[in-house]
Parts: structure tokens; C-alpha cells; sequence
């Protein structure tokens, strides 16, 4: 299946961050000291820090990624079949500004939010689904205009119009 719309999470690059810091350490104590005896406790630190950052990668790439296949629309751990999907709810239009009023807000503002979460992630914007069985949810993503407009062709009949 070819990707619509894909936000992989974070990048895997940042792994790479405390290798790269442990032989920084390793070769400063070298130049500043003249000495390496302590290396061990530098290695045995970077093992332990790059643990707890391999468990944020993979939560991150679990629970913040969002890909829209034709078929599926995913967020986070949370799968739904586009067909399912009855329409795209209005939201918030380009100009209207992020800090607004609580009235002004979208009335799925307070949907539950896909993926298994609790509220939509931060930094993320939510997107409101109404699904064929009369529910509503919050899609998100880091961008969601740019889903909004690779989900909406998929809702379209083959004659032209809005689903009902």
C-alpha cells in the first residue's frame, strides 16, 4: 500500500546522539587529563542513557506516527478503515488563529482523540471524524491541513459528491 500521508515519528538519527557524546567525553577526559582509566564509567553511562533513549524512540514512533493508506487511516496504535469514515468535520479554517476563544472551538474539539490516548499528543493538531456508526473522534497530526486534503478525495463518491 502506498502511503497518502505519512509522519513516521521521531527520527531514528538521535540514537546516534550518545555514541557520538560517549567518545566526546572519553576523548576530553584524554586531552584535559592525560588520562583514560575512568573510560569504563563513561561507557557504562552511555549504554544506560542510550537505553532510556532507544524506550522514548520507540514510544515516539509508536505512539505519534500517523500514515493514511487509501485503505486505513492510522494514528498512533489506532487503525480505522476509510470506509468508515463518514465525513471530515469543519474545523479550524487557515486563518482562523490557534489561540481562540473556548466558543469558538469546533464541536468535536472535545472528541476522543484516536490512538489509544488520552488527548490528542502535544504539538499535534486534531481533526474531527465522523465515523458511519454516528460517533466522532479526533484525528491528528503535526500537519493537519495537509491530511485533511489527502483524506478528503478518498470520501468523495464516484459521482462527484460528499458522502452522506
Amino acid at each position: 500500500m502506498t502511503p497518502l500521508y505519512t509522519e513516521p515519528g521521531p527520527s531514528r538519527g538521535w540514537l546516534l546522539l550518545v555514541p557520538v557524546a560517549t567518545v566526546a567525553m572519553i576523548a576530553t577526559q584524554w586531552l584535559l587529563a592525560g588520562r583514560t582509566s575512568d573510560w569504563w564509567v563513561w561507557v557504562l553511562l552511555g549504554v544506560c542513557t542510550q537505553g532510556f533513549v532507544w524506550l522514548q524512540m520507540t514510544a515516539g514512533r509508536t505512539h505519534v506516527s500517523v500514515a493514511l493508506t487509501p485503505e486505513q487511516l492510522r494514528c498512533g496504535e489506532e487503525t480505522i478503515p476509510v470506509a468508515e469514515i463518514a465525513e471530515i468535520l469543519p474545523g479550524k479554517t487557515p486563518d482562523h488563529p490557534r489561540r481562540a476563544k473556548p466558543e469558538d472551538y469546533p464541536s468535536w474539539a472535545s472528541a476522543r482523540a484516536m490512538g489509544r490516548l488520552r488527548s490528542v499528543p502535544r504539538r499535534r493538531y486534531g481533526m474531527g471524524l465522523r465515523l458511519a456508526d454516528g460517533s466522532v473522534v479526533q484525528a491528528w497530526a503535526r500537519n493537519d491541513y495537509a491530511l485533511r486534503a489527502a483524506l478528503e478525495p478518498l470520501l468523495t463518491r464516484p459521482d462527484g459528491a460528499a458522502p452522506a
